[in-house]
């Protein structure tokens, strides 16, 4: 094709022909060129075929979208998809998890973490009739049905969209569950309710091609600086609701962070822009077009966003995001200013998704159910829902804390709303050991896992239970491998699975941990460790940090005021 002449720069230009030969428009311009100019080498946002990862190349090849027919004929013959397909087929939202777990997972795209009362009936039905019988929250407020036979595929997903559903953009190179705050619209904090925003963006997401099958997984929250956190700073983006007073026109902001990935021991960093709530869907959009222009195809241990503002800069993906900007948004301009005249971030409290709480109306109450690891039981999520249906306002909320919120709930009818969720073990109070206990699927279910992690979370919270009783929690996080879906870095007493020398399972502990106002990376303690001896290792850790403690120092102000060459002393290891 011959060289543009329309005051487009290089960059534009290249983007350009890239554009018209992935769609196959530069065969009509044949003729209108240099016919004696060299064929250009075919490349996918500027990276060579030849370079990309095996993955981007059966992208290519078979855009996720256009798969609806192989999807029908597995379905038909009750087939597993695998290898690579099954990898495309993650973008639909169906797991192949065998051996670890038959059959295929599913994951929901709930935006906002939000479903109602009806829905979770339905999904009760669902579960019942094609999976196993069984619901998980994840930790990014979602929810996974398990144990799901091929040829039930199409079933399972005709039954979601009759209950206004989907699965759809769940996995693999997907911009994943959106998150919000969620006591969104309630929370007695709050600065701005930004769900209307997040759900925007999560359609917008959904809409556009452009935005299907991208360079790696993203995440994007929406915090509204409430009571209730939503770990908003371990994303790609986080919106941060924020009061500004002065510097621009005093008022309400997002403040916006970016590169979050805790797993590779990186929160999200300040960008030093500000953005108009309402803009935050066209920016939202604008910076996921960056990374899927921009973001390496060649490397996927290196594809995150993280690793394209290591190699780019900061300033270079804000300036980079104003230019895409100028097509998706005219108006909208980034707002480039400090810290120094935001409101400080109110108090989080770390057990506020357990128990009653009062919401901003006066008279009205969310109720935080204690769920062991996220597990729901069919007759479970049959009761929250009726439960939403009959005392709330057939609202409830998920928790990136793997737990369910039911709000809107009367003074008048708490007791009868307790007492009928109490009915099927759903309470309302936890201990401090099991309110925080936070586990991923683990080995019973991916096949990534080197632990049983939700197996050994009850195991660790049953027996810590039996020896302690605490005046403040202390947040445990077990993730079944390097991934960290559970954010075993930001736990206070984090665990991640890992093999035992003699091949057996066990983990490595992390002590010191934590988001938001407590943000930082926990410290390696100890590992690996067995895992029929994590309980006493963990005891007699406890154990020291009562004994040793100032008056009624927390676990994490304690274990943060210890020297990393003293930490192995408090479960008696030679340092």
């Amino acid at each position: 094709m011959s060289q543009l002449n329309s005051g487009f720069n290089e960059e534009q230009q290249n983007y350009l022909v890239d554009a018209l030969g992935q769609l196959g428009l530069d065969r009509l311009f044949g003729g209108s060129g240099n016919v004696d100019a060299a064929p250009q080498e075919e490349h996918v946002y500027g990276t060579p075929l030849d370079d990309l990862c095996k993955e981007e190349l059966k992208k290519r090849e078979l855009h996720p979208l256009d798969m609806w027919s192989h999807l029908e004929a597995w379905t038909d013959a009750n087939e597993m998809a695998v290898g690579l397909d099954q990898f495309l087929l993650r973008h639909l939202g169906f797991f192949n998890v065998e051996p670890n777990s038959a059959g295929y997972m599913i994951r929901l795209r709930l935006p906002g973490c939000v479903l109602r009362g009806d829905q979770m009936i339905a999904l009760a039905d669902i579960a019942d009739r094609y999976a196993g019988g069984y619901s998980h929250v994840t930790t990014r407020g979602n929810l996974q049905l398990r144990e799901i036979a091929p040829k039930d595929v199409l079933n399972v997903y005709f039954a979601l969209r009759d209950a206004g559903l989907s699965c759809h953009a769940t996995g693999a190179d997907s911009a994943r569950n959106l998150t919000a705050s969620p006591t969104a619209g309630f929370d007695v904090q709050e600065i701005i309710d930004l769900m209307p925003y997040c759900q925007r963006l999560a359609q917008r997401i959904n809409a556009s091609r452009e935005l299907q099958a991208i360079p790696r997984k993203f995440n994007i929250s929406f915090d509204n600086g409430g009571v209730l956190s939503c770990v908003s700073d371990t994303n790609d983006i986080s919106f941060q609701a924020v009061t500004v007073t002065g510097g621009i026109e005093p008022g309400v902001y997002c403040r916006i962070l970016l590169g979050g990935i805790t797993g590779h021991k990186d929160f999200a960093r300040d960008t030093g822009v500000l953005c108009h709530p309402k803009d935050t869907v066209n920016v939202g959009h604008a910076m996921l077009r960056v990374f899927v222009e921009h973001g390496d195809r060649t490397n996927r241990k290196r594809a995150r966003l993280k690793y394209l503002l290591d190699r780019e800069g900061f300033d270079w993906f804000i300036a980079r995001t104003q230019e895409a900007l100028a097509d998706i948004a005219p108006n909208v301009q980034l707002i480039h200013q400090n810290t120094d005249h935001d409101v400080a971030r109110g108090p989080v409290n770390r057990t506020g998704h357990i128990g009653v709480h009062p919401q901003s109306e006066a008279g009205v109450n969310y109720i935080g159910i204690a769920q062991e690891v996220g597990h729901l039981s069919v007759a479970q999520m049959k009761r929250i829902g009726e439960v939403a249906q009959k005392y709330g306002k057939n609202d409830v909320r998920l928790t990136v804390w793997q737990n369910t919120l039911i709000p809107h709930v009367a003074d008048g009818d708490v007791d009868a709303a307790t007492a009928s969720l109490s009915e099927l073990g759903l309470g309302h109070s936890a201990t401090s050991f099991a309110a925080g206990a936070v586990a991923c699927t683990g080995k019973a279910g991916c096949k990534l896992g080197l632990a049983f992690t939700k197996q050994n979370a009850l195991s660790i919270v049953r027996h810590l239970e039996t020896k302690f009783e605490l005046d403040s929690p202390i947040n445990i996080h077990l993730t079944g491998c390097p991934n960290s879906c559970a954010q075993h870095y930001i736990g206070d007493i984090g665990l991640m699975g890992t093999a035992t020398p003699d091949g057996g399972e066990g983990y490595h502990i992390v002590l010191g941990g934590g988001n938001d106002n407590d943000r930082g990376l926990a410290r390696a303690l100890c590992g690996p460790v067995a895992a029929d001896d994590v309980n006493g290792v963990l005891e007699t850790l406890i154990a020291s940090y009562l004994d040793q403690r100032a008056g009624t120092e927390t676990f994490l102000s304690f274990v943060r005021g210890v020297s990393d060459d003293a930490l192995p002393a408090l479960v008696q290891l030679s340092a």
